[in-house]
C-alpha cells in the first residue's frame, strides 16, 4: 500500500478527515452496504467479526444517515445535503443475523434490510455455496480430481489447497445451468465422501420465529426460494422462484416484501425477464452485487452495492466513500 493511500485511509477514519472528504471528494449518491455473515471466533464459516461489525456500525451512526429502503430513491435523486445516506443490507438470512448482527443494530438504533432465500428458512439445510465450502473442509479424502479445467487435481494435505478447491468449485458451478449445477454438486459430495454428513455443519439459517423476532428495525426482502442464479432458469422456473419467495415471506411475516436481491448478483445473473417478473410480483427495488454508489440515474431494479470487508475502519470509510 502506498504511503498516500495509507494516509487517506487514516484520515477518513477520523471525524475531521471524514467531514473534509465527504464535502470535497465523495461521489454524490447513496452507498448500499452488503453483508452476509457476522461471526464470532470459532464459528465454522467465514464472516465479518462481530466486534468489527459493531465498530463499523458505530462509525456509520456517528458520520452518516442510515436510511430505510423506502427512502432510497429519494436519497439518490434528491439534492446533496447534510450527512451521506447509507443503506445496510444482508443477504441469505443466516442465523448469525439474529444472534450477532441484530443485537448490535438494536443497541445503536440502526435499521437494516435482510434478503432471505425462503426454502432454507422453511426447512434448514445449506445454500449451495455454503455446502461446497463445508464439504471441501469436512472431507477426509486426501486427493481429489475433478473434471473441470482440464482434470484439475487437488492435494488436500497441502496448506491452502482446500481453499483453492473451494474457490475452483464455486467458480465453475456459478456458470453452469442450475440443473447441471445440482448434479455436479451431488457428484462433489460423493467424491469428497461427505454425502449424508451435512448435519454436522449445524443450523446455519434463521427460522421463521427468529425472522419474526427481528422484525422491529428489520425489513425482510426476497432472495428467491432456493437461491439459484435466475438467469440460468427458464421463464417458468424464474417465475416460480420469485413467486414462492414472495408468498412465503408475506405469509410468515404478514408484510408483503417490496425489495429483492439477485442471487450472486452479477449483471449476467439476471435479465429483462427477471426484472419484468419482479415488477409483476410487486417488488419495487432490486439489488445487485455490482459495485458502486447509486446516483440520480439509478435503475430501481439494478441497485448497486458495496461488499464490506473487515481490515480497518479506514478501509471501511473508503468503501462508504467509493474512493
Amino acid at each position: 500500500m502506498s504511503a498516500l493511500k495509507r494516509t487517506i485511509k487514516q484520515a477518513l477514519a477520523s471525524p475531521l478527515g471524514w467531514r473534509i472528504t465527504h464535502r470535497f471528494l465523495r461521489e454524490p449518491g447513496v452507498t448500499v452496504l452488503m453483508y452476509h455473515r457476522i461471526t464470532r471466533s470459532g464459528e465454522p464459516f467465514p464472516g465479518l467479526d462481530v466486534e468489527m461489525f459493531r465498530a463499523q456500525m458505530k462509525w456509520l451512526r456517528d458520520r452518516c444517515t442510515v436510511i430505510r429502503s423506502v427512502d432510497l430513491l429519494e436519497a439518490c435523486r434528491g439534492p446533496r445535503r447534510g450527512r451521506p445516506a447509507v443503506l445496510v443490507t444482508f443477504d441469505d438470512g443466516y442465523r448469525d443475523y439474529h444472534d450477532n448482527a441484530y443485537p448490535v443494530l438494536q443497541e445503536l438504533g440502526l435499521p437494516a434490510v435482510v434478503f432471505v432465500a425462503t426454502s432454507f428458512i422453511d426447512g434448514g439445510g445449506m445454500i449451495w455455496t455454503d455446502e461446497v465450502h463445508w464439504a471441501c473442509r469436512a472431507s477426509d479424502v486426501e486427493r481429489v480430481r475433478l473434471p473441470w479445467n482440464g482434470e484439475s487435481t487437488f492435494d488436500l494435505k497441502r496448506p491452502g489447497e482446500r481453499d483453492r478447491l473451494t474457490a475452483a468449485c464455486k467458480r465453475y458451478l456459478k456458470d453452469v445451468p442450475d440443473r447441471e449445477r445440482v448434479d455436479w454438486q451431488g457428484h462433489l459430495l460423493d467424491v469428497l465422501g461427505v454425502r449424508g454428513r451435512e448435519g454436522e455443519a449445524g443450523r446455519q439459517m434463521m427460522t421463521w420465529d427468529e425472522v419474526r423476532a427481528t422484525m422491529p428495525g428489520t425489513e425482510y426482502g426476497g432472495h428467491t426460494h432456493g437461491h439459484p442464479i435466475l438467469s440460468q432458469l427458464d421463464a417458468a422456473g424464474m417465475e416460480r422462484e420469485i413467486r414462492l419467495c414472495r408468498e412465503r415471506i408475506e405469509r410468515e411475516t404478514g408484510a408483503p416484501p417490496r425489495t429483492f436481491a439477485y442471487p450472486n448478483g452479477r449483471a449476467v445473473d439476471y435479465n429483462a425477464d427477471t426484472k419484468r417478473l419482479l415488477r409483476e410480483h410487486g417488488f419495487e427495488l432490486a439489488f445487485t452485487t455490482v459495485e458502486g454508489i447509486n446516483g440520480s440515474t439509478v435503475d430501481p431494479l439494478e441497485i448497486r452495492r458495496v461488499p464490506t470487508r473487515g481490515n480497518s475502519l479506514g478501509d471501511f470509510a473508503c468503501l462508504v466513500s467509493n474512493l
